[in-house]
């Protein structure tokens, strides 16, 4: 493999200031507090069609992310996180909303962001894009076979789950749901959307010379029968092509919400601004929610690779922007970005480096929090007069979400925040009428795929 892909499948690095906090903090404020919002935090779901010819799975024994044993998995592992923030909320601790910081799709390709949406709306999803060669008596049941269809739960919808008021949720844009494989820029070449790979990490035919998730040839590919990659060297592979591979470029990422039928409309994108995957929104009476994407580098260099984050200077004066419009109108602010600031990359063309990003959302007395993602880490940072924390992936190992409190006594905003698994017990709903909202037909998948994760 060539060196390039080697540094582009790795995480990135870098620091700033700032004290690490416990990864939980559920200290009860004193007694004048009141409670701002309650909201679920999830991250880097990475829906995965791991049969796409536009993958680099014989990587997995150099590279993590490339291949992982429990990928089959993924859209039952975000299923299982709605139903557990389903039931948290069912019990009486009142969720206001959810938010996903970024890479719901893999390979940023349409099927595997609808799969992401069609899972938080409660649709059907057929994860089986290619063909089944399984035996037919190796095929397990239903509730424990990963390429079946099933019927995902969908966020907490008043009157389909119960009395609750409804969940709504919102999207953050991530590297993978931009670039191919996370790090490739994706081109137009002759009507077809491809990400052409450098020549040091092609070596003659046994690497492609571009992914293209809708061709029908693959190099080391995976199937329900072979579900771990050949090497490097194995020849390539006749697949089934599906069109409903296709990369996402352009508005498309935006569309594709503004397609869903859960709630809010559109998640916080505006059909009247397609171009702009950012935007502020109140999610709770005096408390605003600021989306930047920081998966925008300045310059897209074709077979170059950015996996970390750039914030544009138009998002660095929307920032400013929003957040002292907050504040005149009195409320605390969250921002969300894919990346944490740790990631910024200044020659990407981020108007803020990681210390500038921290020195702007210090100088801002109503910024109470900074969520993020990418890192596939659960770390909280003290950055001063706000808290910054990172949340795992749903995919990879430990597999948690976070529930997270804002408090308020007039004068000072406390955070607390804790985990929560797709695994979690799940109790007695409170109404016995609504039990069969809350049943859990695919536990038992999801504790294989826990089992299997690395």
């Amino acid at each position: 493999m060539g060196l390039s892909l080697a540094l582009a499948l790795l995480p990135g690095c870098g620091s700033v200031p700032g004290s690490i906090l416990p990864g939980e903090y559920t200290d009860p404020p004193g007694p004048d507090y009141r409670l701002l919002v309650r909201f679920a935090h999830i991250s880097d779901a990475q829906i995965v069609d791991e049969e796409s010819p536009a993958r680099l799975t014989w990587a997995g024994d150099i590279v993590h992310a490339a291949w992982r044993p429990q990928e089959a998995y993924s859209t039952q592992l975000l299923d299982g996180f709605t139903r557990a923030v389903n039931r948290i909320h069912a019990r009486g601790e009142t969720i206001d909303f959810l938010i996903h910081t970024g890479d719901a799709a893999d390979n940023a390709q349409h099927n595997e962001i609808r799969w992401f949406i069609d899972v938080l709306d409660g649709g059907v999803i057929d994860p089986l894009t290619g063909v089944d060669d399984r035996d037919p008596a190796d095929v397990p049941p239903p509730e424990l076979d990963p390429h079946a269809p099933f019927t995902a739960a969908g966020l907490y919808r008043s009157g389909v789950h119960g009395r609750q008021a409804s969940i709504p949720w919102y999207a953050v844009p991530g590297n993978h749901d931009r670039f191919a494989v996370g790090v490739f820029p994706i081109v137009e070449v002759f009507g077809r959307a491809v990400s052409p790979l450098a020549p040091p990490d092609r070596i003659g035919l046994f690497l492609p010379v571009a992914l293209d998730p809708t061709a029908g040839v693959a190099y080391g590919p995976v199937s329900p029968a072979h579900p771990a990659p050949s090497g490097v060297t194995s020849p390539p592979t006749v697949v089934q092509p599906n069109p409903d591979r296709a990369y996402l470029t352009g508005d498309a990422f935006v569309r594709a919400h503004l397609a869903s039928t859960g709630l809010p409309p559109g998640h916080g994108f505006d059909a009247a601004r397609l171009e702009r995957s950012w935007y502020a929104t109140d999610v709770a009476d005096g408390v605003r929610l600021i989306v930047l994407n920081s998966a925008l580098p300045l310059i897209e260099q074709p077979t170059n690779f950015y996996p970390d984050g750039s914030v544009s200077y138009e998002e660095s004066l929307f920032l400013t922007r929003e957040v002292e419009r907050a504040a005149s109108d009195g409320a605390i602010v969250i921002v969300a970005t894919h990346h944490p600031s740790r990631y910024l990359r200044p020659f990407y063309g981020s108007a803020l480096s990681p210390q500038g990003w921290v020195a702007r959302l210090n100088s801002f007395e109503n910024v109470a929090l900074h969520l993020a993602g990418h890192s596939h880490e659960n770390v909280v940072f003290d950055r001063g007069s706000y808290v910054e924390i990172e949340t795992g992936s749903t995919l990879d190992p430990p597999q948690l979400g976070r529930i997270i409190e804002l408090w308020s006594n007039g004068e000072r905003i406390e955070v607390r925040y804790r985990f929560f698994s797709h695994l979690d017990e799940p109790g007695a709903p409170p109404d016995e009428a609504e039990a069969a909202a809350f049943e859990d037909p695919y536990r038992a998948m999801r504790e294989a795929a826990a089992r299997l994760s690395r």
